[in-house]
């Protein structure tokens, strides 16, 4: 413009207005073109920027002579002219309802940043619940009342508990809030502290998007560093509705803290697992006779650690006995999740504790199994007796190809803390090699410590103590060829008798692992090394590694595996180590010691149709069994002199440090010279070495 225009414009005279640009000039913030135009310089249009701010607090300086930005950061105060396209709300009524406005007209989301949750906007809230509206809430951590809300007959007091209290909501925490905001896609309302850094709910409103750039951006920015809120479940539970949670959130986590109470801890679970990446777990839970069903990728851990116990604690309780249809406390069954479940402390359970079905892989870690007796727990498999089992992995239809890993757990199945200490006896009848408890008639559980079955991919059993499971410690079997196995520094110990599974002569196993018995499957790699094995109950037997128990078409052997310095002791045990129908393997550096009528055992059967099952090429060496005493035959050794369960003839039988049946070939075997042989098999090589 030309001086004459301004002095129109502006209503001063052109000598005023000559005056002003010749100033303006001359500290360069305008400059006249040839034809004696003024016009803003580069340096002016940059001052002008800066000025919106200022100009934004000069327009509200009634406002800000009594509120104050002093707690907000400086890079959001310097941006403050951002808010120049908002409105000025000064009635407490007006703002409560544009609040409500905020809420109703949302399409896909609503952030909170309050000082305490909006009470008079419950109804609005819930109704937002219902139309999939998704919330993410600040709250200042001493302003919130009532997180253990008990619910009455109040209609309200139902909406705010399943407003406020539900984990379908994303919920963090603040020790301070420095300005209410309200945003959805569309609108935001926002106010600033008084001086006395209190709310006195007047500030601004806006729909425009350059404001409401500036109010997401701060609300991020407080969500980044505000914690988990934690959830509480009520006394009593009221279930939402469908509800839909935020699809962009990168880890969403949250708090439950369970209220030992059957009516609302699992339900509480059950809801955290199904919307949040990571649920942290405090307190104790009573899951009554539920169980929680993940089906989605999530980290569920227990909170607290006290003498490596875990302080958060799961139990189980009401559900009646018999029963034929698997169970459990936690249920992994999911397209492509990836689960870990650590450092929760499980007291109590039916069936099965942790139950691995589907999914892409599981962690499952650092937690604390113990029962104070098997008995009344198991599923029932009729003639098999009712099974218990610790962790159990058996997925279906080729999942999990991303790996299990199971490792530093504690699992008891006769944990001494109990009022019994789970050591129930038959009056002295168990110590009788002949007797075998009545499976089929509930005289008797079988308890499994970590059962992996049908796995195609990696596995890895670490660093677990298994205590007083009766049948087995570690069992692996019918896993797939393309499974990797290995079995790694556990220490599983039993003074409780065996169960005498599938009527084996061994009354139980401290590892086994098994190609196949139902399924047909071809085997897969297995490597058991450094575990500590300690049994100190009749006729148990270390470590056995079986082929198949079908001859169908896809059976076959495992060949190829580890038995490698591993630790076994036994007392009046049956066998420390048991390599049956399997080709390969490696047996090298273990110590055996206590008492076992064989200490290492190479066997195979003949053929069965196309399947040759003999026990080939296995190689036997570097074994420490000098600290071991062979059992002397006895009568019940006599008894059974059958080739398969005891090697003998004409009623008497024959006990030895190291056994190849009739069944066995080409194994290549090494022994001390003082230690004893019996070959029964063809062309096994036996070489002594010298003490």
């Amino acid at each position: 413009m030309r001086v004459t225009d301004l002095s129109k414009k502006l209503h001063l005279t052109t000598q005023e207005i000559s005056r002003h640009v010749s100033r303006l000039n001359e500290v360069g913030l305008t400059y006249k073109d040839v034809d004696g135009f003024y016009h803003l310089s580069p340096y002016g249009l940059s001052i002008q920027i800066l000025l919106e701010e200022f100009e934004f607090i000069s327009k509200n300086s009634d406002y800000f002579v009594t509120h104050s930005l002093a707690h907000i950061r400086p890079e959001f105060v310097k941006r403050i002219g951002e808010l120049s396209g908002s409105f000025r709300v000064d009635s407490v009524v007006d703002f409560l309802h544009n609040v409500e406005n905020v809420i109703k007209k949302a399409e896909e989301y609503v952030c909170f940043n309050v000082d305490q949750y909006p009470v008079t906007a419950l109804s609005s809230i819930v109704e937002a619940l219902g139309r999939g509206i998704e919330f993410r809430i600040i709250e200042q951590e001493d302003r919130i009342t009532g997180p253990n809300l008990v619910l009455q007959t109040s209609d309200e007091v139902q909406a705010m508990s399943r407003a406020r209290s539900t984990p379908l909501i994303e919920q963090r925490t603040s020790d301070r809030v420095d300005v209410i905001l309200y945003i959805s896609e569309k609108s935001c309302v926002l106010a600033f502290p008084d001086i006395n850094r209190d709310f006195d709910y007047r500030g601004f409103t806006t729909t425009d998007e350059r404001p409401l750039k500036w109010c997401r951006d701060l609300f991020q920015n407080y969500w980044e560093v505000a914690e988990p809120r934690v959830y509480t479940s009520p006394t009593e539970y009221v279930r939402p509705t469908q509800m839909h949670l935020p699809k962009e959130e990168a880890h969403r986590i949250i708090v439950v803290v369970g209220h030992d109470d059957s009516r609302v801890d699992a339900q509480a679970v059950q809801d955290a697992v199904d919307n949040y990446d990571e649920v942290i777990l405090r307190g104790t839970f009573n899951f009554g006779p539920s169980k929680v069903e993940i089906s989605r990728s999530v980290v569920v851990k227990g909170e607290g650690r006290e003498d490596d116990i875990p302080e958060t604690t799961i139990y189980k309780k009401g559900w009646a006995f018999p029963f034929r249809e698997w169970d459990c406390v936690f249920y992994i069954d999911s397209e492509d999740a990836g689960v870990t479940i650590e450092n929760i402390q499980f007291t109590d359970f039916n069936c099965a504790c942790i139950w691995g079905k589907r999914g892409n892989s599981l962690i499952i870690e650092d937690n604390r199994i113990t029962l104070p007796t098997g008995y009344g727990r198991g599923i029932t498999y009729g003639a098999f007796g009712d099974w218990v089992i610790g962790i159990h992995v058996e997925p279906h239809e080729d999942s999990l190809r991303g790996g299990v890993t199971i490792k530093g757990n504690y699992i008891d199945f006769s944990y001494r803390g109990s009022l019994w200490g789970g050591h129930v006896s038959r009056g002295g009848l168990e110590e009788d090699p002949e007797y075998r408890p009545d499976l089929f008639n509930h005289e008797y559980y079988v308890g499994l410590g970590i059962t992996v079955w049908n796995l195609p991919g990696s596995v890895r059993i670490e660093n677990n103590i298994v205590r007083n499971t009766n049948a087995r410690g570690i069992a692996v079997s019918n896993n797939l060829a393309s499974a990797d196995v290995r079995i790694r520094n556990n220490t599983v110990v039993s003074d409780v008798y065996g169960s005498y599974l599938f009527s084996s002569p061994e009354a139980g196993a401290g590892i086994l692992a098994q190609s196949t018995f139902n399924d047909p499957r071809s085997g897969f790699n297995v490597e058991i090394e450094d575990n500590t094995i300690k049994l100190d109950k009749l006729n148990y037997s270390g470590i056995i590694v079986l082929g198949p128990t079908t001859d169908r078409e896809g059976a076959d052997k495992l060949r190829g595996g580890i038995i490698r310095n591993n630790r076994i002791r036994l007392k009046n045990g049956y066998e420390g180590i048991h390599v049956r129908k399997c080709d390969d393997f490696e047996v090298a550096d273990n110590k055996i010691s206590g008492e076992a009528y064989y200490g290492i055992r190479i066997s195979g059967r003949k053929r069965s149709r196309e399947l040759d099952l003999k026990a080939l090429n296995n190689k036997v060496e570097g074994n420490d069994m000098g600290d071991l005493r062979i059992r002397d035959p006895d009568e019940y050794s006599d008894s059974h002199v059958d080739g398969r369960m005891f090697t003998g003839s004409e009623g008497r039988s024959a006990t030895a440090h190291m056994w190849l049946n009739a069944f066995s070939k080409d194994n290549v075997i090494e022994v001390r010279a003082d230690e004893t042989v019996i070959d029964e098999g063809e062309d096994n090589k036996i070489t002594y070495i010298d003490n």
